[in-house]
This record gives structure tokens, sequence and C-alpha cells, in this order.
């Protein structure tokens, strides 16, 4: 199958340039490619704990050289759709990557004249700081999510991430969350109006179908299955909406923007 070129690929990090602390063949190679090429490129990722500087730097633990201008978290696109409701008081559930990213907003400790719960993955996570954001929602407070991920991959298997956090404010307080990452049109369209393309010049890759590949679906760009992470290509088959494109590894994205440079 053929791919067409793009002017700006959305790439996920975790399944799809490495897959926990281990690397992924061929992401080096893609990465670099893009590099030396001048091709616009963001990794877009669903973790709020860690600002675009810390994941440029972690990404050298893989061989991927990259700066923060090429990294976009959900904490980003959270403070972009904050910006746009014009809301000032905030009360936070996340560390720290999250709270300096929200910074220019203020932090509220308690559930008074809030107008937003914002909540990330944290892993310091207390019933008081549950007990202060149910108040706050009951009192009108948005609750707002990072991302929607139930699991965290880690080095000894599976833990908790934010989605169970959320559910938690969601049950106790009758209110529907509303979630900026990935399958989210928040994060996309946000990382979208950072550039100057039209959708079709836009692609989205990633492993993992229910968010990666739904956000590009849900936002109308192509897809780029790779099955090096979550979702194998006998789960894609099963799947009503298909990605645009489903490949064993972003080698075949290096051959074929090689055949195809502009």
């Amino acid at each position: 199958m053929s791919i067409k070129s793009y002017k700006l690929y959305l790439i996920d990090l975790d399944g799809t340039i490495y897959n926990g602390e281990k690397k992924i063949k061929y992401a080096k190679e893609f990465v670099d490619y893009l590099n030396e090429n001048n091709v616009d490129y963001l990794f877009l990722t669903n973790n709020s704990t860690k600002q675009p500087r810390e994941v440029a730097e972690h990404l050298k633990k893989f061989d991927i050289e990259t700066t923060q201008e090429h990294v976009f978290t959900s904490s980003d696109a959270t403070k972009i759709y904050l910006e746009s409701k014009g809301y000032k008081n905030l009360y936070i559930i996340g560390e720290n990557g999250l709270k300096n990213t929200l910074s220019i907003f203020n932090h509220k400790n308690t559930e008074e004249d809030v107008e937003a719960v914002v909540v990330g993955l944290d892993r310091e996570l207390t019933y008081d700081k549950l007990a202060i954001a149910t108040k706050a929602i009951l009192n009108g407070a948005e609750l707002i999510g990072t991302n929607p991920d139930t699991l965290l991959p880690t080095a000894h298997g599976f833990v908790p991430s934010n989605g169970g956090q959320v559910k938690y404010l969601e049950y106790a307080t009758s209110t529907i969350a509303t979630f900026i990452g990935k399958p989210s049109r928040i994060i996309m369209e946000s990382a979208i109006k950072l550039f100057n393309y039209s959708k079709n010049q836009i692609v989205m890759i990633g492993d993992n179908y229910d968010t990666d590949i739904m956000s590009g679906i849900n936002s109308g760009i192509d897809t780029i299955h790779v099955q090096t992470g979550v979702t194998s290509l006998e789960d894609i088959d099963k799947k009503e909406k298909k990605p645009t494109y489903s490949i064993e590894n972003l080698n075949k994205l290096v051959k074929k923007r090689r055949k195809n440079d502009y």
C-alpha cells in the first residue's frame, strides 16, 4: 500500500517511539529523517506530569534527538483550553508538570471562588484533595481531566492512571468531565492550530487505536497505525472505523519519504 507524504506528523510516544524503557526499532531513524529534512512534527502525549523540556530530555535515553518545541502535552492543551474559557481561579489535582504549565492562573487551596477543577495524574492523591475538588464542582466549577487514560505502564507493570481519579469525581458529583487529551478533539485542534496546514496535509501516528487513532479520526485527519504497541493488526481488522494505514514499523515511512523527497 502506497503511503502519501504529509507536511505535519503528530506522533505518539509510548508504544510508537519507545515501549516503557525499551527502544523501538526504526523510531530513531524516522525522527532523524524528519529533523534532517526540516519536516514539521510534534510529539503528542497525554502525560501531564512532565513539561516539554523534560519529555525531550527523556527521549535522549532512546537516542531520539529533539527539542521541547517538538513536544505538546495534555497540560499544554489544558492551558489553551482554560485561556479560551477565560478562567482565572483553579483547583488543581496533579503533579509539578501540570502545575508549572498552569502557573499563569491562580491556584486555590480551598473550594472558594474556583472556576475550574483540573485533574491530572497525582501519585500523592489524598482524600482531602478529592474532597476540596468535589465541593468546588458542586459549587459550579467545571471538571476538567487532562487525559482519560485508565492505566499507566511502568517497569513493574500497569498502575492506575488519571482516568480513575476523574471518574471518582464524576461519580461523586454527578458531573461529566471535559477531557483534554487523546482521543479528544481538544488536544488535536490545539496542536493543529500551532501550524498553518490544511487537515489533508496532517497525519496522526500511534499504536493505540482507542487514543491515537481515534483522536485522528475524531479530528478529520489521516491516521497511521504502527504495529509496535498496544493494538495489534488483528485488533484493527475488527474495528468498524479503520486507520488510513497500518504499518509494521516506522521504517516504512522513512523509505516512503526518501522516495518522495520534497
